[in-house]
């Protein structure tokens, strides 16, 4: 299903949230933030390199969590994509914009025969995504086509984030889903019934001699 977290520049998310987001989405974290007036992007993080790199950064940052429901697993299929001509699968880079997805588009291998008929380049090659393909698309014909598109989606720039599909606002966030809650209540309740267990008085038996 794939989650998105879109944090305000004064709103992180505790990192029992984001191991909760990944217990529910496992395939790769990735995480685009503003720098030198361009989109910076970070992917296949695990969530303890997520918690540190967050601590370092500044204004707002958009986080994703995949499953792999398009392409299998694959490093290079972690969302974001920059919207370019080529839209690389590069695991760290910047762009002027870069794009995320929650959801499943069906239609995408369609959409690219189009697309190739009004190219001057050939379609890059695999790996590709239903996410990819729409960064593709996107770089030609702008962000609003994304309101044709299903899911939910992040378009993001250097100097603002626009949101696709109904979203939901929790924990000070906007966030694509709410799927990862559950397991978040289970961390946290687990947690809770540990710590009333250290509690616990101790009794110890004695032993009398008659």
């Amino acid at each position: 299903m794939c989650v998105i977290l879109v944090c305000p520049e004064n709103v992180r998310p505790k990192a029992e949230v984001l191991y909760a987001c990944h217990d529910a989405n496992p395939h790769g974290a990735g995480v685009a933030w503003r720098e030198s007036g361009r989109v910076r992007w970070e992917k296949n993080l695990s969530t303890g390199e997520l918690v540190t790199l967050l601590k370092k950064m500044a204004g707002e940052v958009v986080i994703h969590f995949r499953w792999a429901s398009v392409g299998g697993v694959d490093a290079r299929l972690c969302h974001p994509f920059p919207v370019t001509p080529k839209s690389c699968t590069s695991l760290t880079g910047m762009a002027e914009t870069v794009l995320f997805h929650n959801g499943t588009w069906s239609g995408y291998e369609d959409a690219l025969k189009r697309l190739a008929q009004h190219r001057k380049e050939p379609i890059p090659a695999a790996p590709m995504s239903d996410t990819r393909a729409a960064a593709l698309v996107v770089h030609t014909t702008g962000p609003e086509s994304l309101h044709k598109l299903p899911g939910r989606w992040v378009w993001m720039n250097h100097a603002e984030t626009r949101l696709f599909g109904p979203w939901e606002a929790w924990g000070g966030m906007q966030v694509s889903n709410t799927f990862f809650v559950p397991r978040l209540r289970s961390a946290q309740a687990r947690r809770t019934a540990t710590q009333s267990a250290d509690h616990r008085p101790r009794h110890q038996s004695c032993l009398f001699a008659v």
